[in-house]
């Protein structure tokens, strides 16, 4: 009865106004910041302010930290998802999780070979209209942002109508790049398609350490033209960057390149030995080398204008790091309800022949998208690397003892790569064990 209630109160949130095509969830939110909602939203409001406290009851959040998240333009969309897959399967929704974020590697073909890509091997490429099969399957599963990467995902023909079809579908549609094919037409298109946001791949505040890890030279002047263009042309510009030892000495350096460039978002990673990178596993930063560049990325967030998303750190060790700290401040209650590590919970991959996998850096084949819908595969208890990933647990060594674990769960993607168990331990800075 409850779970019923629960969806159906789900649903009337994703319901959207007819004025102003938002969700009602969206306009109690805007609300709450004081901005002002149409007439026909300001009805909602009062009775929707009352309601929302008993869904939020389950999710462990607070309405003012939804309205603080809400001004990054990634946040709406991921919270009406989460509303749209309550509103679908309920309090499951809540337990097991949704493919809120999904990284869509349409082809594995590139024109560049970086030293640290995860994408190593060929695989045949999805036709278009599997494609959109597969997108009109995540998106009734409740799926908020679909990333669509490689490879480089520009190499294929029918790029923009897949990113078309995505938006009209009413997904978040980014899509990753490394920007050497972008040009004035690249561009434009971009713009008329209304892209949600664009991430361009820089490694390096130097020509050489850039033009070293995408194992060609010439790219580093290309790509920060490309950056420039996007952001004048009033695109949404991210940029994403994976920290080695290689480059480690150049974070500051990087830093204050973007804030000059005025990117509107970056994604930091520290570099994790799939695929190609394999074979550099001496470019692995050490725990206390992490440590540090996350506690320097608190210090860059809290000054500057940029959206600072240091992956996997803001969803898996930032609840254990401290409650004043500036990345917990911001995403605390959000990391704390996803719990951690999102593998196989709240995110996934899908490999450019529709293989289904838990995380794109955890490329072990779960099912096949073209063969079976999401929902089947997503839901089906009897694979047990969702089952053992879903469940904390089965955590072994340092993770399955640390207090933290339903809060943090380590990376699983580390863990897999250092010891061949995705289970085993992360290695992580923080030591604590305590589990009285």
């Amino acid at each position: 009865m409850i779970n019923r209630f629960i969806r159906a109160l789900a649903k009337w949130y994703t319901s959207q106004c007819s004025i102003c095509n938002t969700s009602i969830i969206e306009t109690i939110i805007i609300s709450n910041k004081e901005e002002k909602p149409c007439k026909q939203c300001k009805n909602q409001i009062v009775l929707g302010r009352i309601l929302l406290k008993t869904i939020l009851i389950f999710m462990k959040i607070k309405i003012d930290d939804l309205s603080s998240l809400s001004s990054d333009k990634e946040t709406m969309p991921l919270i009406n998802s989460i509303f749209r897959g309550i509103g679908k399967y309920g309090i499951k929704a809540i337990k097991i999780g949704i493919p809120l974020y999904v990284v869509f590697d349409i082809t594995t073909k590139c024109n560049l070979k970086c030293i640290h890509c995860y994408s190593s091997t060929y695989n045949e490429e999805l036709t278009t209209n599997e494609v959109y099969r597969i997108l009109d399957n995540l998106y009734e599963a409740g799926a908020g942002i679909v990333d669509f990467g490689g490879g480089e995902p520009l190499l294929r023909d029918d790029i923009f109508d897949i990113l078309s079809y995505s938006k009209r579908i009413g997904i978040y549609t980014s899509i990753s790049t490394n920007g050497l094919l972008i040009d004035d037409f690249c561009i434009k298109r971009l713009n008329e398609l209304k892209i949600d946001h664009i991430c361009i791949s820089l490694d390096g505040a130097k020509i050489e350490t850039h033009d070293y890890i995408r194992n060609k030279k010439g790219t580093y002047e290309k790509i920060i033209n490309c950056i420039r263009k996007c952001v004048n042309a009033g695109i949404n510009t991210q940029v994403s960057t994976v920290f080695m030892n290689s480059n480690i000495d150049e974070l500051e350096d990087i830093f204050n390149l973007l804030n000059k460039l005025h990117i509107n978002g970056w994604y930091v990673y520290d570099f994790i030995p799939a695929g190609r990178g394999s074979e550099i596993k001496d470019e692995v930063l050490n725990a206390k080398e992490r440590q540090k560049l996350f506690e320097r990325l608190q210090g860059f967030a809290a000054s500057s204008n940029i959206s600072i998303k240091p992956y996997p750190y803001s969803i898996t060790v930032n609840s254990a790091s401290g409650k004043d700290t500036f990345f917990y401040k911001k995403y605390g209650q959000f990391t704390e309800f996803f719990k951690g590590c999102l593998t196989a919970r709240w995110a996934c991959h899908v490999s450019s022949n529709g293989d289904l996998h838990p995380c794109y850096l955890i490329q072990l084949k779960i099912g096949n998208l073209k063969q079976q819908s999401f929902h089947d595969i997503w839901f089906d208890k009897n694979i047990t690397i969702l089952k053992e990933l879903r469940d904390r647990t089965y955590l072994k060594g340092v993770c399955g003892i640390c207090k933290y674990k339903d809060v943090c769960g380590g990376c699983r993607a580390r863990a897999f790569y250092s010891t061949g168990d995705y289970l085993e331990s992360d290695s992580c800075w923080i030591k604590n064990y305590d589990i009285s």
